[in-house]
């Protein structure tokens, strides 16, 4: 036998007392009777054995209910077979800590109920038990098993996370340490899991995950916390039509609003911040639904212009704010390799702009070197490609640069093959003297968006003689630009870190004039614009990936993140001139707030923003006969679930002890008071 309670057992010396007084009380002298009187003490001698007998019938009765109910407040139970052969008990609870667990409850935070909760279960496990506490952080303190004590002022410790984690993503963390405990350490027994959370669907869906059968997994508990009001508005995004703007340009500021509630919002004040700039407009939003504006700004001073979109929301706020950064350039940098075949009118195209830097070399004088800073590198007119070129394109591609390629008149077709297949294209197979004529623009594309008026059915553009034909090129991953009569592309292009442009013909008046058309400089133009590469408008915290810079950015001294409030040093590689901050590490993500960072070496690169999950704000949460089917769907077949009931301040949660009789020792406690009360009105003496 055991107790959950055993304390409460030192109680049980207190009988002694009782006894004590009813063996020693009233001592009394031996007396001696007259012979005449003898009869009658004898018939009072009687009586009072009986009194005696019944007396110590009722102390006994007092005794035992008193025991009883002692023994039942100290809660005895017989461990399980397995328990008892394998040893110390492990319960892993989990704590939802994420930013949604802020919602208001019955009684409070949601986080807040969590914990009482979880602090009720391990004041009433047994002594021995040892606990497993995970919440979104998973930090190192949480790869470890916790004493009563320690796991009781842990989890009075735990407050609300940015990370946000994928239900699947807690339970293989736990299932990857509790496994190997159970291998490791002998004495271990039976695993309870116990998680604690508001189990939104978009954290929560299991389809794609399977609980491996373990040895030590006795029975898991879902709790879920439900919030009174799940109304909730936030920014979902925030997009600008091109990343890089030019000085007195306009910039369109798009964002999208949702609205996850129940009810329509009408007239929600929505602010926008850019550029020192503040405008603001009101939104009616439809309940399930979203509502997509935008607002047009001209920033005139180069460099990274903050900006920050707010919604008022009095539910949910974690989530009404946005943050996002736009570049502003100084100029774009264009380097232009000319081969025997290269038109000069492709060089004057970028004269007409100041904004642009042209380079200009020769096939033979070409050097890497060239493109360290450049944006947009354009091969005019070549025809043989060198291995060390095709070498220099690529790289340039994967550090985030873009090419233009337009071929020479008598190009050497291996080599063409050779960086194509670089780009996901198939080869040019030979030369089309048919049908040579536009007869398509995408006007859907990105790439055309702004630049025409209106769509023009008739296409006034030269026949060109001939065109190099690609064969399957619709199987490449490409985006067919501008097509000819004959179905061939007279433009395409290709998304890799950088975009490849490819034109189809060369620029020779013999060969049509194509340059002299207008279309030929707006398409030079737009690739250009396109090609300016600029820091992304934001991250997520605790979903950011990789920052990849460029690399004018390699310097000898690390790279910083800075805030007004904050400043580190993130884990970065360095490799091929390229500088990669690694933005998806748990510890970087603790320390990270929303807000603007300065990317600093010995001075400024860039600005970056940062933005909580949005995972959280999706407020639809699964009903308990879903969470069932949840987690019965990913192999759990020991599963309880229970809600948190609306007002009901004193939930508990249902975990059932095994083989616990405390409540026969109250019955005997009243069995044994019954029998004192008998005895007290029915004997009589």
């Amino acid at each position: 036998m055991s107790f959950v309670h055993p304390g409460y057992l030192w109680f049980l010396s207190l009988l002694a007392i009782p006894i004590i007084l009813h063996l020693f009380h009233f001592r009394r002298f031996k007396r001696f009777y007259f012979p005449s009187l003898k009869y009658l003490k004898e018939q009072e001698q009687e009586k009072k054995s009986v009194k005696k007998l019944k007396r110590l019938l009722i102390l006994c009765a007092r005794l035992l209910a008193f025991a009883a109910l002692v023994i039942a407040f100290a809660q005895p139970f017989f461990k399980k077979a397995a328990e008892t052969k394998s040893g110390i008990p492990v319960t892993a609870i989990y704590i939802d800590n994420s930013l949604s667990m802020s919602a208001k409850g019955t009684e409070g935070e949601l986080l807040s109920e969590a914990r009482e909760i979880a602090k009720k279960i391990i004041a009433k496990s047994t002594g021995n038990t040892r606990f497993f506490i995970t919440t979104n952080s998973f930090s190192g303190v949480e790869r470890k098993l916790h004493s009563k004590a320690t796991a009781i002022d842990l989890i009075d410790k735990i407050e609300l996370n940015k990370a946000s984690r994928k239900i699947d993503q807690v339970i293989v963390w736990q299932n990857e340490y509790l496994t190997r405990y159970h291998r490791e350490v002998a004495n271990v027994s039976k695993v309870q899991r116990v998680m604690l959370s508001d189990f939104q669907k978009s954290t929560t869906t299991l389809t794609s995950f399977k609980q491996p059968k373990t040895a030590w997994l006795e029975q898991t508990y879902i709790v879920q916390c439900t919030p009174q009001n799940s109304d909730n508005l936030f920014i979902d995004s925030v997009w600008m039509d091109s990343p890089v703007h030019k000085p007195g340009q306009s910039c369109k500021v798009n964002f999208r609003v949702k609205n996850v509630g129940l009810s329509d919002a009408k007239d929600v004040p929505v602010t926008v911040l850019f550029d020192g700039k503040t405008r603001m407009t009101n939104l009616s939003i439809n309940a399930r639904s979203s509502a997509t504006s935008h607002m047009f700004f001209t920033p005139n001073n180069p460099g990274n212009i903050e900006g920050k979109i707010s919604v008022s929301d009095r539910n949910i706020t974690f989530d009404d704010e946005f943050y996002f950064t736009n570049e502003l350039a100084k100029e774009g940098r264009i380097v232009i390799v000319n081969g025997e075949s290269g038109e000069l009118s492709t060089e004057k195209v970028f004269r007409t702009e100041s904004f642009y830097s042209t380079e200009t070399c020769s096939e033979f004088a070409f050097n890497k070197r060239l493109l360290r800073d450049a944006d947009l590198l354009i091969l005019n007119g070549i025809n043989e490609l060198p291995s060390g070129l095709i070498a220099d394109i690529s790289s340039f591609l994967m550090q985030g640069g873009s090419v233009f390629c337009i071929p020479g008149s008598d190009i050497n077709y291996g080599d063409y093959t050779q960086l194509l297949k670089r780009v996901g294209l198939p080869g040019y197979s030979g030369k089309v003297t048919n049908g040579n004529q536009l007869s398509e623009i995408s006007y859907a594309s990105k790439f055309f968006n702004g630049m025409f008026d209106k769509q023009q059915k008739t296409l006034n553009i030269p026949l060109l003689k001939s065109v190099y034909s690609m064969k399957n090129f619709r199987q490449a991953n490409a985006e067919v630009l501008l097509t000819l009569r004959n179905q061939q592309p007279l433009m395409l292009s290709v998304k890799q870190e950088g975009t490849f442009y490819l034109l189809s013909t060369d620029l020779s008046k013999a060969n049509g004039g194509f340059t002299a058309n207008a279309l030929f400089p707006s398409i030079l133009l737009r690739s250009a614009e396109l090609s300016l590469r600029a820091l992304p408008p934001y991250f997520t915290i605790g979903a950011a990936g990789v920052l990849e810079l460029p690399s004018n950015t390699n310097q000898e001294a690390p790279l910083t993140l800075n805030s007004k409030s904050n400043s580190f040093i993130p884990k970065q590689i360095n490799t091929d001139g390229i500088v990669r901050l690694q933005l998806n590490q748990p510890e970087l993500n603790e320390r990270l707030s929303e807000g603007y960072y300065a990317i600093k070496s010995t001075n400024v690169l860039g600005k970056i923003a940062f933005n909580l999950n949005r995972d959280e704000s999706q407020t639809d949460l699964f009903t308990v006969e879903g969470l069932e089917n949840q987690f019965n769907q990913a192999g759990f077949s020991d599963i309880k679930v229970q809600a948190m009931s609306s007002g009901n301040s004193s939930f508990e949660l249902d975990m059932e002890k095994p083989n616990s009789f405390w409540r026969t020792f109250v019955l005997l406690a009243m069995l044994f008071l019954f029998i004192e009360m008998a005895l007290l009105k029915f004997w009589k003496s």
